[in-house]
């Protein structure tokens, strides 16, 4: 099913612009993104940073799990190449609720760069998940640009890969659809992990970091999740989740949201802010020694049928196949998906177009 968006998100575009202006005149601060890295240490989760608060919830997974999570680290770490991807990043739609001016999506919505909108029928959603299954698919995650709670077979997506033996079931969600009967019914489908984007502390920061929505919304929605979590399912992670800047009020920010969700969830994770309006122009440096984890993990299928290799690529820079065409387990081993893994395993990733735009390297 396709739909149209409305115009109305050109106002969006010019606020976005000024609440970068805002950002770039203000006090640089220390970071942990370092443009002089002069050698790299392999990380398999490059694309984000976490505290900590509680790991009980790892006291409830199997041994299966574990394993594959071991694997999750080795299997890229050693550069090995499995028949098919541990991991599949499933965009089951690219409608979202809000307009978050750090969004790639709101920005390509703006400039009419966007994709028609839409969400993946039943039937899709079984072929992917009846082929992975079969290929001894470990994880999902039921999201790239859109929200995963808009679909209205949410609930039975997550019940689908659960019955079909999918280890972790898991979803990014900006929380303000995350009513209670939801998160109930999440948690009785089998939902692994959540992963809530919750970027400040501010009622005035967050409802311009989260346009559409309101902090208090939001703080009932996941406190209740909390809350059901611990009746219905104490082995499904909750993470909060935040888009950090180069400046101290964020960073204040993020030592609140410690302080608000530390006895509630399970970690807080952060990434970086990175303007998507220059990187389409923008090489990095090279970091010697590095390469990714990702084309050894997992693949990214977005809901316009291509498939991509990593989830930086909001673009769709560097198309690797079509899962409503080919079969996933051709596309992880085409000529195209080797290639780019053999530049990474011999140190070579710079000869990659996209990968020279990548910050990841850089992200420490």
């Amino acid at each position: 099913m396709k739909f149209s968006e409305s115009k109305q998100i050109k106002m969006f575009a010019a606020h976005s612009k000024a609440s970068k202006a805002a950002l770039a005149n203000s006090q640089e601060i220390e970071m942990d993104i370092n443009y002089n890295v002069v050698k790299y240490d392999f990380n398999p989760n490059e694309s984000y940073k976490q505290f900590e608060f509680n790991n009980e919830w790892k006291s409830h997974k199997s041994s299966e799990y574990n394993e594959y999570r071991k694997s999750w680290d080795s299997i890229p770490r050693q550069k090995l190449i499995s028949a098919f991807p541990m991991h599949l990043d499933i965009e089951t739609t690219n409608i979202c609720n809000l307009r978050c001016p750090m969004c790639p999506r709101t920005i390509m919505l703006a400039n009419e760069s966007f994709s028609d909108l839409g969400f993946m029928s039943k039937e899709e959603y079984i072929k992917i998940i009846n082929e992975g299954a079969a290929n001894g698919l470990k994880s999902i995650k039921l999201n790239y640009l859109g929200e995963p709670l808009s679909h209205p077979d949410v609930v039975w997506q997550v019940k689908y890969a659960k019955d079909k033996g999918i280890l972790d079931v898991m979803m990014n969600t900006n929380g303000s659809l995350l009513t209670k009967q939801m998160g109930e019914d999440l948690l009785n489908a089998g939902l692994d992990n959540l992963f809530i984007s919750f970027d400040a502390i501010d009622p005035k920061d967050f409802i311009i970091q989260r346009t559409g929505t309101t902090i208090g919304k939001v703080i009932d929605n996941v406190y209740q999740f909390t809350q059901a979590r611990l009746a219905l399912r104490p082995s499904c992670q909750i993470r909060i989740s935040m888009v950090m800047y180069k400046d101290p009020k964020w960073l204040k920010q993020f030592e609140a949201l410690k302080v608000m969700w530390a006895n509630h969830v399970d970690a807080l994770g952060y990434g970086y802010y990175v303007d998507h309006d220059i990187t389409k122009s923008l090489y990095y440096e090279e970091v010697k020694g590095f390469y990714c984890a990702q084309p050894f993990q997992r693949m990214f299928l977005k809901y316009n049928g291509n498939v991509t290799i990593c989830c930086v690529d909001d673009k769709d820079e560097t198309i690797v196949g079509n899962w409503r065409d080919e079969k996933l387990i051709d596309i992880w081993n085409n000529k195209v998906y080797n290639h780019i893994r053999e530049k990474h395993s011999s140190g070579n990733y710079y000869q990659l177009e996209m990968c020279k735009k990548c910050y990841l390297p850089h992200s420490r």
